[in-house]
């Protein structure tokens, strides 16, 4: 090993040494409420997820579960509001659409109260489901490369495009809607799900590159979307898309960014978007719809 090598490795480890803190004192942390609430206009009941945080760097772990016996109430106005009940089945809280309608454009206020937890409390605005003019368009390519494969032979790309609404702040995710499914705070062998993964339960479509669609017409205002993604052409493509508020935008970024972080050493951990003031989690909305194209040349 040549001296200049040496000394690197030896720099390396002195400063990597010199970022690690012990602590041996538990510091004093409260485990919170954590909300989890998406408002759907097009669902015919809005499900609410209620546990309590698990705090690090305490000798006594807290088990993460859901909190039964809070009182949940949801508004429209902020002074008129209406308690959401509780499901003793799937553990959690809702109201149904005829109680308690959703609607587009609407600003929503929610709040929370249980017995050893300070309350809680989150609003959000529904936004618009808008027309986009979404469709699969399809040409035709040759002799160029897909994952490191070079592809010599007729073949067709698929775009994925839509116009941005001209005027306001719109943000798009798409779903499979074959595996797009409504998580209720439960995963398929029925135990609660952890703070941090109640949403649906699939993920976003990837692009061509295996980049999950998940969009912002930041710097796109009122211009059409073009996405790679496919290199074939299937007669129909079908999806689900969500036009969500910025609130899941944010919180979705965040998983994307997560799951990116493990696969890199030394990163500073992806620190969770929540809106929830007092607590954690997230109170957001989405309109939605199924959308099946058909290939387009």
């Amino acid at each position: 090993m040549n001296r200049s090598l040496f000394l690197s490795f030896l720099l390396m480890s002195v400063l990597l040494n010199s970022c690690i803190t012990f602590i041996d004192k538990e510091l004093d942390i409260k485990p919170k409420l954590v909300l989890y609430c998406y408002l759907v206009p097009q669902l015919d009941t809005t499900i609410l997820s209620l546990t309590n945080s698990a705090p690090l760097f305490t000798k006594n772990p807290y088990k993460i579960e859901v909190v039964k016996n809070a009182t949940v109430e949801i508004s429209n106005d902020n002074m008129n509001w209406v308690e959401m009940e509780f499901d003793s089945v799937y553990k959690h809280y809702y109201i149904l659409q005829e109680q308690f309608p959703i609607v587009e454009g609407k600003t929503y206020y929610v709040r929370a109260a249980a017995t050893g937890f300070e309350s809680v409390s989150a609003s959000c605005i529904v936004p618009f489901f808008r027309e986009t003019y979404l469709e699969m368009v399809f040409d035709e390519s040759i002799n160029d490369f897909h994952h490191g494969e070079f592809y010599n032979w007729q073949h067709f790309h698929g775009y994925l495009e839509w116009m941005d609404y001209l005027g306001e702040e719109n943000y798009y995710i798409f779903y499979d809607k074959k595996t797009l499914f409504w998580s209720t705070g439960w995963d398929i062998y029925g135990n609660p799900t952890t703070d941090t993964s109640f949403h649906y339960g699939c993920w976003p479509l990837s692009d061509i590159d295996y980049n999950p669609c998940i969009y912002s017409d930041f710097d796109h205002d009122g211009k059409k979307f073009s996405v790679f993604m496919l290199d074939y052409m299937p007669e129909t493509f079908e999806m689900t898309l969500l036009q969500v508020d910025r609130n899941c935008y944010l919180f979705e970024k965040c998983l994307i960014d997560y799951e990116n972080e493990l696969q890199f050493f030394l990163l500073e951990p992806t620190q969770f978007y929540s809106n929830v003031k007092n607590g954690y989690g997230l109170f957001g909305a989405f309109a939605m719809k199924n959308c099946v194209l058909w290939a387009k040349k």
